[in-house]
């Protein structure tokens, strides 16, 4: 049985990074990133990572419900955060992932998220993003 997260994880990738008027916003598909971007990465960028969930035992299927975290950074202010974000939301709510070796039953946004960090750098970070649900069934 293939990992339902890495295959997620893979999905969502492949259709952000395939996202040109996404890509435009940031500096390519280079600013896209698994879980955590690395230190030092350049604003603006995206992240998705997984927030909570895992199988849905209702019955014997291999069904899988789980919640991603996508959000963008930007150093631009929250407008810009804003720009990122609906362009993720265009590519994903209600949309079709393709997870190897899963059919997305259902991916929704549920709740937008947006935050200011203040890192000891003293740069603000405008982040906005949402809590994505996706719903997988065993291909």
């Amino acid at each position: 049985m293939s990992d339902p997260l890495s295959a997620t994880a893979a999905a969502l990738y492949s259709t952000l990074s395939g996202g040109t008027a996404l890509t435009s916003l940031l500096a390519g598909t280079a600013s896209i990133y698994d879980t955590q971007a690395p230190d030092g990465a350049s604003l603006p960028y995206v992240v998705y990572s997984h927030a909570g969930g895992g199988p849905d035992n209702q019955n014997a299927s291999d069904l899988e419900n789980d919640v991603w975290w996508i959000r963008a950074y930007t150093g631009s202010g929250m407008k810009a955060a804003y720009s990122i974000r609906e362009q993720v939301d265009a590519l994903i709510h209600k949309k079709t992932l393709s997870p190897s070796g899963w059919t997305v039953l259902d991916c929704r946004r549920e709740t937008s998220v947006t935050t200011v960090e203040n890192p000891p750098s003293g740069r603000r970070i405008s982040v906005a993003g949402g809590l994505y649900r996706i719903r997988l069934g065993k291909s």
